[in-house]
């Protein structure tokens, strides 16, 4: 071919030369290149979109609201805006302690009720007795625990949780105006005893019924058990709304208390970790140490000096099959020997035989009859099929595959 240079002329007279082979594009600008890719990727746009609408949408789903149990902003099943709502229609003013010393601050007044609800026990003894020392008119204490009883409700003992086979509802049992008048309740919760003691649980009687409501001698102080009768998804069960108005509406004034984690008392420093252990933690821990020890050198290996042997070492090989079969024997592996000994002679017979070792064993069998004469059934389940289960088995079976091999050998 010609040269693969050409003169052009360009304006100006100066003479360029150039190579005839250009670099050519598809003929596309850079806008149409990228809204063509968009197109072919345009379902995974799709999902992904829908993906972030979805995030977005449950992100402030979950941020929206109060989600606080028995909250009285908290419109899901478990809190109890309904309660104060309807309580506030009633004339009661429901004023929330977001802290404790709001809550100090709101019952400063007079003819006001104290609802606490502390779960988690973020309370300490001290804060509880602050609590204490603003003598509301009434107080109503929310499931409590051991520490809440013994300040601010003396003479009130817990009795355990309520069984969950107790479904029916129960009946209050006792001379409280507010329980009579609520006639029954929802079970479950926690029970406790009293100097009053409402909704009993069945089969409870004497002077030492377990209830899910108690109050006080003088009625000042009522604790509730079970919180889920308040609750906006079983406050219109039975005599639910009942109760928990009468109890909760009895003052113009409701100072609804539950204390968080920022209500927890500021100590002077970090806890020692070792201090909340038990006194007999150490003796335990020194006994097991010196018991450890001793067991170590009970049972420790004692090794004697190293012994010296020149290398290459060589172990013959009758030696390592009786070491192996020594093995088998002391594990009672029979059948495992059994497939040991059947793969090697076929790998043999194969050799003998001139066959592949690639070749099935059928192919094995096959051959063997015809060179020795055999049935190709017996031949097959000698090889194949046959499996001992004791030593003496698998000896007499081991002595017939020697057999068949000496037999094709010689033939």
């Amino acid at each position: 071919m010609s040269a693969t240079t050409e003169t052009r002329h360009p304006p100006g007279g100066a003479n360029k030369e150039r190579t005839s082979a250009e670099i050519v594009g598809d003929g596309q600008s850079v806008g149409s290149t990228f809204f063509g890719t968009l197109k072919q990727a345009r379902g995974w746009l799709i999902l992904g979109a829908l993906l972030l609408v979805t995030v977005v949408i449950g992100a402030i789903a979950a941020g929206s609201g109060e989600q606080n149990p028995l909250s009285p902003e908290n419109a899901a099943p478990g809190g109890a805006r309904a309660a104060a709502e309807v309580l506030e229609r009633g004339g009661v003013e429901v004023i929330r302690a977001e802290s404790l010393e709001d809550a100090i601050d709101a019952l400063r007044g007079s003819d006001d009720t104290l609802l606490l609800h502390d779960p988690q026990s973020w309370l300490t003894s001290e804060q509880l007795e602050s609590l204490g020392d603003t003598l509301a008119d009434r107080t109503v204490l929310i499931e409590p625990g051991l520490t809440i009883l013994t300040e601010l409700a003396d003479g009130v003992r817990s009795a355990g949780v309520i069984p969950a086979d107790i479904t029916d509802p129960l009946p209050a049992n006792c001379s409280n105006a507010a329980a009579t008048a609520a006639g029954s309740v929802s079970p479950g919760g926690f029970s406790y005893r009293g100097a009053v003691t409402c909704f009993p649980l069945p089969g409870e009687g004497g002077g030492n019924t377990a209830g899910t409501f108690v109050t006080t001698a003088d009625g000042e102080i009522g604790v509730l058990g079970n919180g889920g009768i308040i609750s906006n998804g079983r406050i219109d069960e039975h005599g639910n709304a009942a109760l928990t108005l009468r109890v909760l509406g009895s003052t113009k004034t409701l100072v609804w208390y539950q204390p968080t984690q920022d209500d927890l008392a500021v100590t002077a420093g970090p806890a020692d970790p070792l201090a909340l252990l038990p006194d007999f933690v150490n003796p335990l821990m020194l006994w097991l140490l010196i018991t450890a020890l001793l067991a170590i050198f009970w049972r420790g290996r004692r090794l004697g000096p190293l012994v010296t042997e020149p290398l290459p070492v060589v172990v013959r090989s009758a030696e390592t099959a009786a070491g192996r079969a020594r093995l088998y024997q002391d594990a009672g592996a029979v059948q495992h020997a059994a497939e040991t000994l059947r793969a090697a002679t076929l790998a043999r017979l194969a050799a003998a035989l001139r066959i592949p070792p690639a070749y099935p064993r059928t192919t094995v069998v096959a051959a063997a009859a015809s060179k020795t004469g055999r049935d190709p059934a017996e031949l097959d389940s000698l090889l194949n099929s046959q499996l001992p289960h004791s030593d003496a088995q698998l000896v007499q079976w081991s002595q017939e595959l020697d057999k068949l091999e000496q037999e094709i050998r010689r033939s």
